[in-house]
């Protein structure tokens, strides 16, 4: 038997997959004012001014949610390139799998209680049980992850209208020994966590099957898919930039406020319109890359180094603004620019290290 092909790279992949960290990383750092209680962005200081105002209603209305909700896609996507089957192809990625989980309570615990590797890893170890299966049975999969996502949201709903009691939890940005602040995280940590397995794998699960599918179908790489892509992106992306756009309109004036009846209506909803943004937004951004060679080649080698980039930008967020760190708040402005900048530098890095792998990619490779 001859031995089995490595997983393929696909550039436009590699691409999408820069593009997302960027609002990832955004939306880390701007919410981290918002947690524990809140987020997953935070509403600009009374004292920031309209453009401070402005930059939060764009983030909320076309940033938040779009990076980690990629990101899911395309790690679905990657899947299903692999051209390895049977029991030591599913050992393999467990094995991988385990590391990524491993990573995620690490990082969940001890620097950021928004860990969504955790969750990736959980939803991709019940993906690469179905990495197998036929397109028959995963377009059965999707039918029934969307009608648990419509339970979810009629549960959560009911949910989100109950009295709460207690006090609000002590911001993480507060000032306090290393030891209590990491207690406190971990904990935080802890209950999300099990909250979003309980109730928020159907979300990624989907977005992975979906990936899946495209990478089986070729989507983003044959030429015979083009016509279809262009046709659907020309067609839905305006109407899904409208969608996101009066979504957050309508809800603007409590979050702009921190009302946490309202937000707590955004965190429940806002994947939602993401999910019809990209599916106008990816076609669009795949076939423009495939005009322009030079946006593909700026962008894939950094697609290479978002696991290593994800959780630095993690360690800098903890010295930074964490209340076992400098307890920084420098505002709505500063703080995406500064994200913007730690972007771009990981552009600049994954352009100097060429098709070598930074430390934590090689070793979740082995």
């Amino acid at each position: 038997m001859s031995p089995a092909r490595p997983p393929q790279r696909v550039a436009a992949v590699d691409a999408l997959r820069a593009l997302a960290l960027l609002p990832v990383v955004a939306v880390n750092w701007v919410g981290y004012p918002a947690l524990p209680d809140a987020g997953p962005l935070s509403p600009p200081a009374s004292d920031e001014g309209l453009v401070a105002q402005a930059l939060s209603w764009l983030l909320h209305a076309l940033v938040a949610g779009k990076g980690i909700a990629l990101l899911a896609f395309l790690f679905g996507y990657s899947q299903g390139l692999s051209q390895t089957r049977g029991v030591d192809a599913l050992v393999k990625r467990r094995r991988r799998l385990a590391k990524m989980l491993t990573l995620g309570l690490l990082h969940g615990c001890l620097l950021y209680m928004g860990d969504i590797l955790t969750l990736y890893a959980v939803a991709g170890s019940l993906l690469a049980v179905w990495a197998g299966h036929s397109m028959a049975k995963l377009k059965l999969r999707i039918r029934v992850l969307i009608a648990l996502n419509l339970a979810v949201i009629g549960f959560t709903v009911v949910l989100a209208n109950l009295p709460l009691a207690g006090e609000p939890s002590v911001p993480l940005m507060a000032p306090a020994p290393w030891a209590e602040w990491t207690l406190r995280n971990a904990g935080h940590f802890t209950a999300t966590t099990i909250a979003f397995m309980t109730l928020g794998i159907p979300v990624p699960l989907l977005l992975m099957t979906g990936g899946l599918m495209a990478a089986r179908l070729r989507l983003f790489s044959h030429p015979r898919w083009e016509p279809a892509l262009r046709r659907w992106s020309r067609r839905w992306l305006w109407p899904a930039v409208a969608v996101n756009i009066a979504f957050t309109s309508l809800l603007w004036p409590g979050l702009r406020d921190g009302d946490s009846f309202v937000t707590g209506r955004y965190a429940i909803f806002y994947l939602y319109p993401t999910m019809l943004l990209l599916s106008a937004a990816v076609p669009a951004l795949v076939l423009r890359m495939r005009r322009d060679p030079r946006l593909l080649e700026a962008l894939a080698p950094l697609g290479r180094h978002t696991l290593t980039l994800y959780l630095f930008s993690s360690v800098l967020s903890f010295a930074l603004f964490s209340g076992a760190g400098l307890s920084w708040q420098p505002g709505t402005l500063v703080t995406t620019g500064l994200a913007l900048a730690y972007w771009v530098g990981g552009l600049l890095l994954a352009r100097a290290r060429g098709p070598r792998p930074l430390p934590l990619e090689r070793w979740l490779s082995r």
